[in-house]
């Protein structure tokens, strides 16, 4: 062979090994192979795949592996072992894959030139150590390989399922339903989305009032509230064919009268606050007596984790709703407030249309000045800071009365300010302002005339030493609230806030593939929102701003909504008014007497005190039970016979007429021939500190007080009672009108209690004990199968006490209850929770608290998964990124951070572990805010009394000394 033509071989091969994309594999030992990738396409639709053998070293067993790009324009690289997921395993763990087998890497790459991965590998349980190194290079040309496209495709929807395993993240779900169509994929199968808006209560919400709040502002969404066959046969018809659009002055609203207030108010002229004569007769009102009193409420909703009428929550997510409406005023607590507020300020009073403050709302807040020129000068002030920011300073006119107002383009910013004398109004919206001149200047009714808010002052008279807070929620608001005009809308609002959800998510995904922001028409025209785009319900148009925000010319952006009575509503679609017509239609016959009014009055202090007053009760509602239960009708709530150790306590009146229908006592009195008439008018059910060995939820005891009065049944009770003495020490203490006749009926009573034959598997033995201090003592036995209850009762005073332990009675028969503690209240039922009181409960109250913080992280895992390793979003981006996509930003309440594991490549909580590891501490952080108010927490008494206008609910916070 002549050296030409040696020469001319040797650049033919070298030429080859340029053009062809070779890859070289090897670490570790592992031998070199060249390999030719498959690609698909280039540029912004270029994908490749790599098809070789684990190398020789790979660890055998489950293994899991993790692609990291060192050179090259590549990028939403995946690599997987061959095998089969587990629904068991962690993120990012793979079957068993036995030796031999092959691993897939696919991705996705812009620019055509070398390439590198390093493969990272891990067993088990064990740590990501380098695999394989992989050089190629990246060809041009225009291959069209469908195959190669729908690998990686098939790839990255196995890597979301790996961080979502149960599909319960909205970017899973729109991915799933969307995307993967795209790519000739199934929609991977995921868990149930199904989304209650309305939750049972809790049995601390029920006794608060809380409960009876959600009922009667009904702020389900249209279309969100059960229906009957008829209804939903009524709402399907009406979106049959291509219906024409209704007016909405068609439809009414609930024809549910008012009190009559003038009759009610007859002989009585109460004194009203200062600034409901600047508050519209039919929005919201929050009076505060001293502006430190809202910074004291703020801070101590904020370590309660919400609304203090519920139980102390636990959320890993902050919507700043707080800050927000304060950075939209401008109006900074720093500045207004906490430094000179009250040399400047008076009264306060915060005002809206609805409580939408999360999603977005008119929200107006009312000053008494005592310095006008000092608080027009900070404004001032702020406001240039505002301009400074970006948002734009002007001056307006309302009727003759000159504002100023500082507003940004997407109203993060949107502060209007005018002084009227010595009164300032600081409101969110230039409308919103307007209702407020209006009522100045007599235009519109001021909530100071209004006859059901000053009927309410007659049940909370204005008194400084009982008042700091004053809430009220006006007939006039809550009809304007379940009117046609303001379900309609703010249906239509909720339904443009998912449309633009789901254009978040598609921006998300359009720049993990593009690289680069998208605009609206490139999102329709790649098929990003799917095959029907969204339309806004209201005939907005939908744009992507310069930060990357979705948003609509109606309805702003989400967060920020514009409020629903600034959208025009005149005509609505035959859907929309069957819908509402169900929704009134259940509305009237919930509601068959009066409109409901709610008035709330805070006392805060070293014990914070909660006032509720509904006029009246919604019938066929979570308080039915108790309601039958009472008689509607109240009784001396007394601490009698309660011992120093009970950790919780639920003592009620009981109507006679309800005891003597219960099926039990007639059951008693028809079979066994008791004559129950000894029993008193009130119970109480005690439990003591000790072990747990099953836990009740709240709920649970609200079903149970529901179902009660709702069978006229005892048995309820009887199973919540010995439910509990199974778990905790617990007695059963019932008034007696004849302690006498009530302890010789002891041992019938147990006795027709049992089997009414003979029955070898449940059987009732009823014995004596030794008298203890002269008195007799029952003791009875409740056998099934191998399981023994042992019970023990006596009357001590006048009281027939039953207990689970000996030791209850004796201590309760040695004079050792409670005395002199607290007085006698009136009311139909109290819930109290001694928690000065948890000393062997403590230990499993603390580890169930922490588990609900663990619970509460872990919803955040998911999306962080998917944005950290599927989407490639940076860890100090991270926030941020979820802020824009959802409106809140994501924390673990337990003060751990989100990372991906160097050492394991999984996602999780420096706290709480991960989705398939989880872990949490024995004991939470003394230093989280919210732990602390619970540690300081001495007593919670939750009091309610049913009166012939409606419910009294009465919160008491005791906090130690």
């Amino acid at each position: 062979m002549s050296r030409r033509t040696i020469i001319a071989f040797a650049v033919a091969t070298l030429l080859i090994g340029c053009f062809a994309a070779v890859a070289a594999v090897g670490t570790g030992g592992v031998s070199t192979a060249a390999i030719t990738p498959e690609i698909h396409r280039a540029g912004n639709e270029g994908y490749f795949r790599l098809v070789l053998p684990l190398p020789d070293n790979a660890p055998s067993g489950p293994l899991s592996l993790v692609p990291r790009v060192e050179e090259g324009d590549v990028y939403l690289v995946h690599a997987i072992a061959s095998g089969q997921a587990r629904e068991d395993q962690d993120e990012g763990e793979v079957a068993a894959v036995p030796h031999g087998r092959t691993m897939t890497i696919t991705g996705r790459f812009g620019k055509p030139g070398p390439a590198r991965l390093t493969i990272l590998a891990r067993p088990a349980g064990g740590v990501l150590k380098p695999l394989a190194s992989l050089r190629f290079k990246l060809p041009t040309g225009d291959v069209s390989r469908p195959d190669v496209r729908q690998s990686w495709a098939r790839q990255q929807q196995a890597g979301f399922q790996m961080a979502d395993p149960g599909d319960t993240d909205p970017f899973s779900h729109y991915w799933n339903r969307v995307i993967a169509p795209r790519y000739g994929l199934s929609p991977a199968a995921g868990g149930d989305t199904t989304r209650f808006r309305r939750d049972p209560p809790d049995l601390y919400s029920v006794f608060t009032g809380a409960a009876a709040i959600q009922e009667s502002l009904q702020l389900e969404l249209l279309g969100d509230s059960p229906q009957s066959p008829s209804q939903r046969d009524a709402i399907k018809k009406a979106t049959a064919g291509v219906p024409a659009d209704i007016p909405l002055a068609t439809l009414a609203g609930p024809s549910v009268k008012s009190h009559p207030f003038p009759e009610m108010l007859k002989g009585k002229n109460p004194t009203v606050p200062l600034l409901s004569a600047y508050v519209p007769a039919d929005q919201y009102a929050v009076f505060f007596t001293d502006i430190t009193k809202q910074l004291e409420l703020a801070d101590l909703m904020d370590e309660w984790g919400g609304n203090l009428l519920r139980q102390v929550e636990t959320s890993a997510r902050d919507f700043k709703v707080r800050e927000k409406l304060s950075r939209q005023l401008c109006l900074e607590n720093s500045l207004l407030t906490r430094m000179f507020g009250d040399r400047v300020i008076g009264d306060m009073a915060f005002t809206g249309n609805d409580p939408f403050l999360k999603e977005g709302t008119a929200f107006t807040v009312i000053f008494s000045l005592k310095d006008r020129d000092r608080f027009r000068k900070q404004i001032e002030k702020n406001y240039r800071e505002a301009a400074r920011q970006g948002a734009v300073r002007s001056e307006f006119t309302i009727d003759g009365h000159r504002g100023i107002a500082v507003v940004s383009a997407d109203r993060r910013i949107s502060s209007y300010t005018l002084l009227l004398g010595n009164v300032a109004a600081v409101a969110t919206s230039k409308e919103a302002l307007a209702r407020i001149v209006a009522v100045a200047d007599k235009r519109l009714p001021p909530l100071a005339q209004a006859e059901d808010f000053r009927y309410m002052r007659t049940i909370f008279p204005q008194n400084a030493g009982e008042e700091d807070i004053f809430i009220y929620l006006s007939d006039p608001h809550i009809r304007a609230l379940v009117s046609p005009r303001w379900k309609i809308g703010e249906a239509r609002r909720m339904r443009c806030a998912g449309n633009m959800t789901l254009l978040a998510n598609a921006r998300l995904w359009f720049r993990a593939e593009q690289r680069r922001e998208p605009t609206m028409a490139e999102l329709v025209a790649g098929g990003y929102l799917g095959p029907n785009p969204p339309h806004c319900p209201d005939h907005g148009e939908y744009a992507i701003d310069k930060k990357g925000e979705p948003c609509c010319s109606v309805h702003n952006r989400s967060g920020h909504l514009t409020p629903v009575g600034e959208i025009p509503l005149e005509r609505i679609t035959p859907r929309e008014a069957a819908e509402y017509k169900a929704f009134v239609e259940n509305y009237n016959r919930y509601w068959t007497q009066f409109f409901d009014p709610i008035g709330i009055r805070v006392k805060l202090g070293e014990t914070i005190r909660i006032q509720t007053c509904i006029l009246p009760l919604i019938e066929n509602s979570w308080y039915d039970g108790l309601v039958a239960l009472s008689g509607c009708t109240q009784g001396t709530l007394t601490e009698a016979a309660l011992l120093p150790r009970t950790v919780m306590s639920l003592r009620g009146h009981i109507s006679p007429d309800w005891l003597r229908k219960t099926e039990l006592v007639r059951a008693l009195r028809d079979r066994n021939g008791l004559d129950l008439g000894w029993l008193g008018d009130d119970v109480a059910l005690n439990l003591c500190d000790g072990q747990v060995l099953f836990t009740l939820g709240g709920q649970g005891f609200g079903m149970l007080g529901h179902d009660a009065g709702r069978t006229s049944s005892l048995e309820p009770l009887v199973i919540g009672y010995l439910a509990s003495a199974l778990n905790l020490p617990t007695y059963l203490t019932v008034k007696v009108t004849d302690p006498v006749k009530a302890e010789a009926s002891i041992p019938s009573l147990f006795r027709a209690l049992g089997p009414s034959s003979h029955d070898d598997e449940f059987g009732v033995e009823t014995y004596t004990l030794e008298n203890h201090r002269g008195k007799p003592f029952y003791v009875t036995n409740f056998s099934l199968f191998v399981v023994k209850l042992r019970l023990y009762a006596a009357v001590v005073d006048d009281r027939l006490v039953i207990a689970s332990r000996r030791d209850i009675i004796t201590d309760l028969m040695d004079g050792l209850a409670i005395k002199g503690k607290s007085s006698a209240q009136q009311g139909s039922m109290q819930l109290s929770v001694y928690r000065s009181a948890f000393k062997e409960l403590g230990e499993p109250v603390s580890l169930g608290y922490q588990e609900e913080l663990r619970h509460a992280c872990r919803k955040n895992l998911p999306l962080e998964a998917i944005m950290l390793k599927n989407l490639g979003v940076a860890p100090e981006q991270l926030e941020s990124s979820i802020s824009a996509l959802r409106g809140y930003t994501p924390y673990c309440p337990a003060g751990g951070r989100y990372l991906v594991d160097p050492s394991t490549g999984i996602t999780s909580c420096s706290v709480h572990g991960s989705l398939g590891r989880p872990r949490q501490p024995a004991v939470g952080d003394d230093r989280s805010p919210t732990l602390q108010l619970v540690n300081s927490l001495e007593k919670v008494d939750a009091r309610l009394a049913f009166t012939p206008e409606g419910l009294m609910t009465t919160l008491e916070i005791r906090r130690k000394r």
